[in-house]
């Protein structure tokens, strides 16, 4: 792919699977004796999908210490994909259906949404991860899968990749959640709203009520 010196390439490094959002087409235009390229145009996404059903099966039985059919719901989708089923159930992680789920569902799931979960059971119930760790919901925001996960299998954040502008991509682990809106804080004239960690105005925060008084 040509690549112009002037552009970020960190956002045009490679082709994509433009089919997943984008119908092909044939029709070109002339314009001051040039023809545009085919451009497409918008297509239907995918609500719900028996690949993703597997999989989220596949990752209820790995909660439940199941591995041996937490695999066989992958392997229903590796079959499908012609890929090389798996074998061994003891190897069967969450990194084996994040991975699957990664190939399968690109630009389909909202990844960051579905590592927050994850993140937010692994801290919740005190399992071990693949990596050996186990995470707290005490200390939440400052140790957790979701952060761990990124930084093992994410190039950009992992390696600080600079982009044309001389910034770096970083990510810490508060990043886990996103900052509580100003404008909520505000607009809840009846209590208060407290901020993230790591946000500005957690500073603030004042401990929770048990119940309304």
């Amino acid at each position: 792919m040509f690549l112009n010196k002037g552009l970020d390439t960190i956002r045009h490094f490679f082709g994509w699977p433009h089919y997943k959002t984008f119908i092909n087409s044939t029709n070109t235009l002339a314009v001051d004796k040039y023809w545009s390229p085919p451009r497409g145009t918008n297509t239907d996404w995918y609500i719900f999908r028996l690949a993703e059903t597997y999989l989220l099966r596949a990752e209820a039985y790995y909660w439940k210490n199941n591995l041996a059919l937490a695999m066989a719901d992958i392997n229903q989708v590796r079959s499908r994909a012609n890929a090389a089923l798996l074998t061994d159930p003891t190897t069967i992680t969450i990194g084996t259906i994040l991975d699957e789920r990664a190939r399968e569902l690109y630009y389909e799931e909202p990844r960051k949404t579905e590592l927050t979960r994850i993140a937010y059971i692994f801290a919740q119930t005190g399992k071990v991860a693949y990596n050996g760790k186990t995470y707290t919901m005490a200390t939440f925001s400052d140790n957790n899968f979701f952060y761990d996960r990124i930084m093992e299998k994410n190039d950009f954040y992992k390696n600080k990749v600079p982009t044309v502008s001389g910034v770096n991509f970083k990510i810490s682990p508060f990043h886990v959640l996103w900052p509580v809106p100003g404008a909520a804080q505000r607009f809840n004239t009846q209590g208060r709203i407290n901020q993230n960690k790591g946000y500005t105005g957690y500073e603030n925060n004042v401990p929770a009520l048990d119940k309304i008084p």
